[in-house]
């Protein structure tokens, strides 16, 4: 199967009632790339539980990135973030190191 079959095959059967594709919930045994998304609409990532890493490197946004609300044992990331609207980045709970590094924001940093 291509990927490209695999999209059909998600939009066919995983598109609700306002025609979005909605696959909340999955649960994985392994590890996962979704790496390298193209969306025209909003893309959503919320209430992640991760055992291991999280890794959401290399932003680039059109809209407002909202990252709030992270509660991490180790160390929090985010660098490489380019956002032509507001950057949330408030409600940080991190037990190791905060690094954000390269950012470039036309609008407003909220943290």
């Amino acid at each position: 199967m291509t990927k490209e079959e695999l999209v059909k095959i998600i939009k066919d059967n995983f598109t609700n009632e306002n025609g979005d594709i909605d696959i909340r919930g999955l649960k994985f045994d392994t590890n996962i790339h979704l790496s390298d998304m193209k969306v025209k609409g909003n893309l959503y990532q919320d209430y992640q539980n991760v055992k291991g890493d999280l890794y959401q490197d290399s932003q680039k946004v059109k809209g407002e990135l909202s990252q709030d609300s992270q509660e991490v044992e180790g160390n929090l990331y985010q660098g490489h973030q380019e956002v032509e609207g507001h950057l949330f980045q408030g409600y940080q709970e991190v037990e190791g190191n905060l690094y954000q590094t390269c950012l470039r924001v036309e609008g407003k940093i909220y943290n």
